[in-house]
């Protein structure tokens, strides 16, 4: 008998969901999940601001927009800048005024391939409440050579970081540029194969419709979060992204929608329950909304800065429990 026989070593579904796993860590609440990520956008459009940004509010504890932050150590890797620079940028952006002193820089590194990781792990040993790291950019810690497909070396180089965020809880956010060209999906526009996309945990794309206009959208996707488009506009004073709302796959708002929800709300200040819930009880008031778990929950992202700004109402998510994903719907107090 052949003991040594290649077989898959499985589980079955019945065994799987008896399981318990530990809940998703964030770095910036429902937005930017533990794990690697890929910040994308065309040559100096704020790439590195936003950077900025995300590395003051989690070094402080203070949230970036609307978005509570986890508190940590932060290394950023500003590899295009030298210490002026980043003086002036942080002086800019009025960061200190704020708690950085989690916040550390530096301005080289080695590449993937001879030195980075080893780097980065003594950092960690160094500072192991580290909850997040931001290469700035991706470009220059590249140092293998294309000895196979693009493909097969975007997704050496992905595999090769990821065993950082396999090893720490932290987010690994790589700044990276986008192409020259148009294209309706904004993930199709990153520089490189589709070995980046797949081999990462979440991509944010940064754009304009014009290079001398201060608004622009950010697009996420994430594997394990719910996908959001974001309206931001650049303070040229301050050097900083602020958030306006949030933008529907189209421009249209769905004025109908908002009066059924603010009519739903009207003799209560909270409601907390499910997507199927919340659709269910929508269709018995008004039969023709046709409303469903799936639509329910991304009409209600797409016009979360309307209902805070016209109706007083607050829309989030509460994923702590992965069986029952809860919407809170609250009239100007928290859920």
């Amino acid at each position: 008998m052949n003991d040594n026989k290649k077989t898959f070593d499985t589980i079955n579904a019945a065994a799987l969901m008896e399981q318990e796993f530990e809940p998703l860590q964030f770095g910036i609440e429902k937005i930017m999940p533990h794990g690697l990520f890929i910040l994308a956008g065309s040559g100096k459009i704020g790439k590195s601001w936003l950077a900025l940004d995300m590395c003051a509010a989690v070094s402080s504890g203070g949230k970036l927009w609307e978005f509570a932050a986890e508190q940590g150590e932060v290394l950023y890797l500003a590899l295009e800048d030298n210490h002026a620079r980043l003086q002036g940028r942080l002086m800019k952006t009025e960061t200190d005024n704020t708690d950085v002193e989690r916040l550390h820089l530096a301005t080289a590194s080695l590449g993937i391939s001879n030195g980075l990781l080893e780097q980065t792990h003594n950092f960690l040993s160094e500072y192991p409440d580290t909850k997040m790291i931001i290469v700035d950019t991706l470009e220059r810690i590249r140092d293998t050579e294309l000895d196979k497909s693009m493909y097969s070396c975007d997704y050496r180089d992905m595999t090769a970081l990821r065993s950082i965020t396999d090893k720490h809880s932290l987010t690994l956010l790589l700044i990276h540029h986008t192409r020259k060209m148009y294209d309706p999906d904004p993930l199709n526009t990153l520089s490189g194969s589709t070995g980046l996309i797949g081999s990462v945990d979440g991509v944010f794309v940064l754009e304009k419709d014009k290079r001398t206009s201060h608004k622009a959208k950010l697009t996420i996707a994430n594997r394990d979060t719910e996908g959001y488009c974001f309206k931001l506009e650049f303070d040229p004073d301050k050097c900083k992204w602020l958030f306006v709302g949030n933008e529907a796959d189209t421009p249209d708002i769905d004025e109908p929608f908002c009066e059924l929800i603010d009519g739903f709300m009207k003799d209560k200040n909270a409601w907390r329950g499910t997507a199927t819930e919340l659709s269910d009880t929508l269709n018995g008031i008004n039969p023709d909304c046709g409303l469903n778990h799936l639509n329910i929950t991304k009409k209600l992202n797409c016009h979360t800065g309307l209902f805070k700004e016209k109706y007083n109402i607050e829309i989030g998510t509460d994923g702590r429990d992965r069986k029952r994903r809860e919407i809170t719907i609250s009239r100007g107090v928290t859920v």
